[in-house]
């Protein structure tokens, strides 16, 4: 018998199998645990490849993040960005940074403040960063 979990239908390697586990007599296909799973549905095993971790760089140099911003079509709104900023100081600060800081972090006070203003959420940061970091 080959067992697999009855609510994601994923292959359970298991000799001992557990009374909730599914069962047939179908054998999976040879896969690689490591980077695929295997799933029983209709009957029918299937091989899925693991997405790839994508990782999240916590910096990046300012190079790339303004080629980045660039690519997405978002540099040009980065001085409209930091001109609304309404307090001065925090204003200014940010634009300072934005001209002469040599790299860009990503859990800095600037990148927490310009996302939401340029339209981004977390998601799209971490991929702005992710592509970054490839340039």
């Amino acid at each position: 018998m080959h067992y697999y979990n009855p609510q994601t239908l994923e292959h359970i390697p298991n000799a001992t199998p557990a009374a909730w586990m599914g069962a047939t007599v179908e054998a999976p296909p040879d896969y690689s645990p490591e980077n695929a799973g295997a799933f029983f549905r209709d009957g029918v095993w299937s091989v899925e490849e693991a997405a790839a971790a994508v990782s999240i760089p916590s910096s990046v140099s300012m190079r790339q993040a303004r080629l980045a911003l660039l690519g997405a079509g978002l540099l040009a709104a980065v001085d409209a960005a930091l001109a609304a900023i309404d307090d001065e100081v925090q204003r200014q600060a940010a634009q300072i940074e934005w001209e002469y800081a040599a790299t860009v972090e990503r859990g800095s006070p600037l990148i927490a403040q310009l996302g939401p203003a340029l339209g981004l959420n977390d998601e799209q940061l971490d991929a702005l960063f992710a592509q970054a970091a490839t340039l």
